[in-house]
């Protein structure tokens, strides 16, 4: 018995490594199979509520995709040209902006005039103005290539192609892909692995999808509510913020500081600063105190440090495709280790009893 475990082990690990090895050989050509995973995640409750109206299988399969499809498009269709000129716009006002940030600044410098030499004061001037114009023309440049060039950065042709056919596959054979797993778990440990995949789904929906929601939501209300303030590129901010709301507090706080820095720029008024702090006072108390708990809610068991720490670990070691799944895994992570401090807290080791033998 204790031979056959060894083996057993043996080829286990080395499956488990040939599996890696495999994964990092074919990872520029993931992204669409472990994109149409995470949205057949995402999208399957909705089948098997369109199952309970009678619909079979492969109709509500193909409804979903095909909504989900239309959605996309229309998403694109109505958003990305909006997000584009004002991209574009932003890139137009970057000497405009460079230019304010140098008048600003000489008012903070002019009790040390009499300090610095004309020409001292043309050389700040010259290496400020040209920091200014680095830095918003890398913010530019970067958005207008996640934008504009998305074909090269994420291979946007196999999203669009490959994408909606693994999803709808995915997505019908859902069932089949469960029991096939099932089959292969141990028969001893059938409960245990069933108990602990039920933890690890509970905490993958309540984050992935009521996270998804949140960040909707909170973009639309940044991006109309900005704009509503009066302020330059508001939906592109937004959105922005609405994105990065993924991220626990970032996403709040890059809007607020690129909203003070456009204000500043604009020259907003008394008024407008106020309004632009209630716009972001709501969209805080909507976020913590309505969305989170309600789409979410506190059940997850992922702590925003752990969350953070799992996005900047997946982009360095993976990029966009780590980010992608970073969350999944730090999920899986934390209900492994929860588990494993369970049981390490019922060791001899840990209490000080000794074992009955």
């Amino acid at each position: 018995m204790k031979a056959y475990l060894t083996k057993t082990n043996v080829i286990l690990t080395l499956a488990v490594i040939v599996l890696l090895w495999f994964t990092v050989a074919v990872e520029s050509v993931l992204m669409p199979f472990i994109l149409a995973f995470v949205l057949a995640y995402i999208l399957h409750p909705i089948v098997v509520r369109l199952e309970k109206w009678r619909l079979g299988r492969g109709v509500a399969t193909s409804l979903v995709v095909t909504g989900f499809c239309l959605f996309v498009v229309a998403v694109f269709l109505i958003i990305v040209p909006v997000l584009q000129a004002q991209v574009l716009d932003f890139m137009r006002r970057i000497p405009q902006f460079s230019a304010s940030v140098w008048n600003h600044l000489k008012t903070i410098l002019l009790y040390t005039k009499e300090n610095m030499s004309p020409s001292q004061m043309a050389e700040l001037s010259d290496a400020v103005s040209q920091s200014v114009i680095s830095v918003l023309n890398a913010i530019g440049s970067s958005i207008s290539r996640v934008l504009s060039s998305g074909i090269a950065v994420f291979n946007m042709l196999a999203l669009i192609v490959i994408t909606p056919v693994v999803l709808f596959y995915v997505l019908r054979d859902w069932r089949e892909v469960q029991m096939q797993i099932k089959e292969l778990v141990p028969k001893d440990k059938e409960k245990e692995v069933a108990s602990v995949w039920k933890e690890i789904n509970t905490t993958l929906a309540g984050f992935i999808r009521g996270q998804a929601m949140v960040c909707v939501i909170l973009g639309f209300f940044y991006g109309v509510g900005l704009s509503l303030v009066g302020l330059d590129f508001g939906i592109l901010v937004g959105m922005l913020s609405g994105l990065l709301s993924f991220v626990p507090y970032f996403g709040f706080g890059s809007g607020l500081i690129l909203s003070l820095f456009l204000g500043f720029m604009q020259g907003f008024s008394l008024a407008q600063w106020g309004e632009l702090a209630v716009v972001f006072s709501l969209g805080q108390i909507l976020e913590s105190y309505i969305l989170t708990p309600y789409l979410v809610g506190n059940r997850v068991g992922l702590h925003p440090v752990w969350v953070i720490f799992a996005l900047l670990a997946g982009g360095v070691l993976s990029g966009f495709l780590g980010i992608l799944i970073a969350v999944p895994v730090a999920a899986v992570i934390g209900v492994l280790l929860r588990r494993g401090l369970r049981w390490y807290k019922k060791t001899s080791f840990y209490t000080g009893k000794v074992e009955s033998k």
